[in-house]
């Protein structure tokens, strides 16, 4: 007989809850800072993601303090959501099992996401074209996390705010519209700034497919999930020509 309605829940349901989003991708988020802070340590340069620096410079007018308040803000912004989500857990009951099933099932959506850029003769890689492989690694990692906050949680969550609260479209018209809109938000943003691809059509839909495979990946099954898949699809475009190389 159970008792206890956490244990009720699925693991489909739990998973895709901020709460164990934010747990899951905690490993990663400090790996991306402290490899950034080891490949560039004692430099005045760093080049971090482009998402990253896009928000960083959000907060660039209160000058030198500008990093920690920025820090500060988001540790502020996680223990408030980790709060008001603290049900997620009953009885501090946390099933660290689900974190394992949640890296295993975000290496299948991998898979799944590599065969469907596979229709281009060359898959698209949303970093660095640079051969620098720790550099690439962990600007993986960051594309995986900060692009997935900006065009997922913000630019789809702030759509659907806007179709559903405002102009009051239904919940399924307007998740669809979002998810398409955030995806050329997505596309796009690969041909800003100075380290910005060429634009090309091809590039432009094939980036598309992708924003709308990770926004479909990420309404169905939550922000962690989307996350690692991003930064295992990154990290298996990195590694491909290193092993051919090698083969």
């Amino acid at each position: 007989k159970m008792t206890d309605p956490f244990i009720s829940l699925s693991y489909w349901k739990v998973t895709k809850n901020i709460y164990y989003s934010l747990l899951f991708i905690l490993p990663m988020l400090f790996l991306y800072e402290f490899m950034c802070w080891y490949q560039y340590f004692g430099s005045s340069l760093e080049i971090r993601n482009s998402a990253d620096v896009l928000l960083r410079q959000l907060f660039a007018g209160f000058g030198r303090h500008s990093e920690f308040i920025y820090g500060l803000i988001l540790f502020v912004v996680f223990l408030v959501i980790m709060y008001f989500n603290r049900n997620s857990v009953k009885e501090g009951r946390l099933k660290f099992s689900f974190l394992f099933v949640m890296l295993a099932e975000s290496m299948l959506w991998c898979i799944g996401f590599i065969i469907i850029m596979s229709v281009s003769e060359k898959l698209l890689l949303s970093i660095l074209e640079r051969n620098i492989i720790p550099e690439q690694f962990y600007l993986a990692i960051g594309a995986g996390i900060w692009e997935e906050l900006l065009f997922r949680i913000g630019a789809i969550g702030m759509i659907m705010l806007i179709l559903k609260q405002i102009i009051g479209y239904s919940g399924t018209f307007s998740v669809v519209i979002a998810i398409f809109c955030a995806a050329g938000l997505f596309s796009l943003f690969h041909y800003l700034g100075p380290f910005g691809d060429v634009f090309t059509y091809k590039s432009f839909i094939l980036r598309a497919i992708a924003g709308i495979f990770l926004g479909a990946l990420y309404i169905f099954r939550g922000f962690g999930i989307t996350v690692y898949t991003h930064i295992f699809y990154d990290m298996a475009i990195i590694s491909m020509p290193v092993m051919l190389i090698r083969n």
